[in-house]
C-alpha cells in the first residue's frame, strides 16, 4: 500500500511538470539595469556606497524573444542622479567587478529621493554615435529614503533603556527573594 501511495505521488509529480508550461518573458536584445544596493542604511550628510549592476541580454531568434543570455558589462559609463525637489545630486560610478559598478554618494537632507541610474556605452572622441548604440543603454529609476543623522543612534538607545530595566527587575526580584 506504501509503495502504490509513493508511486501514484512520483507519477503525478511527473506529469504536473510535463504540463505544465515554463514562464517566458519576451526581452529584447541590450543593456540592462539589474537594480541597486547600499552597503547598509542610507544616512543624510554621510557618504553612502552603493552598487548597481549592468547585463547585456542576448535572445534566441532576432531582436526581441526569449532570453538566451546575460552577459556581465564591464565597459559602461554608468552615473546616477539623486533628486528630491530642486536638489539634485550627481555621481559617477566606477567599475568593481563582473559587471558591477561602485558609487558613493552623500545626501544633503532625509528624506525620500528619486535615483535614476544610466548606463551608456563609452565612445571615444573619434568614434561616431550610430542608431545601434540605443541596445547599449539603459536607465532605471527607483525611490529612496534617506534617514536623518540624528536618529542613527536610536537603537542603541532602546537597548541600553531595556538592559536598564532589566537590571532594576532584577534587583527587585533578589530583594523580594531575601528580606
Amino acid at each position: 500500500m506504501r509503495i502504490k501511495a509513493i508511486l501514484i505521488c512520483i507519477v503525478f509529480l511527473f506529469v504536473w511538470t510535463i504540463t505544465i508550461p515554463g514562464v517566458k518573458a519576451d526581452v529584447e536584445n541590450g543593456w540592462y539595469i539589474t537594480g541597486i544596493s547600499y552597503d547598509g542604511p542610507i544616512i543624510a550628510q554621510t557618504d553612502t556606497v552603493f552598487y548597481v549592476g549592468v547585463v547585456e541580454a542576448k535572445v534566441k531568434n532576432g531582436e526581441m524573444g526569449e532570453l538566451e543570455s546575460a552577459t556581465a558589462v564591464t565597459d559602461a559609463q554608468v552615473t546616477a542622479v539623486f533628486t528630491k525637489g530642486q536638489e539634485k545630486i550627481e555621481a559617477t560610478l566606477i567599475h568593481e567587478q563582473n559587471g558591477e559598478y561602485k558609487g558613493v554618494v552623500a545626501l544633503p537632507t532625509a528624506g525620500e529621493w528619486i535615483v535614476k541610474i544610466k548606463a551608456v556605452r563609452g565612445h571615444s572622441e573619434q568614434r561616431q554615435v550610430n542608431p545601434t548604440d540605443q541596445k547599449y543603454e539603459a536607465e532605471f529609476t527607483t525611490p529612496l529614503k534617506a534617514k536623518d543623522p540624528e536618529n542613527n543612534w536610536m537603537p542603541v538607545y532602546l537597548f541600553i533603556l531595556v538592559f536598564v530595566v532589566a537590571g532594576i527587575l532584577m534587583l527587585m526580584w533578589v530583594r523580594k527573594r531575601n528580606p
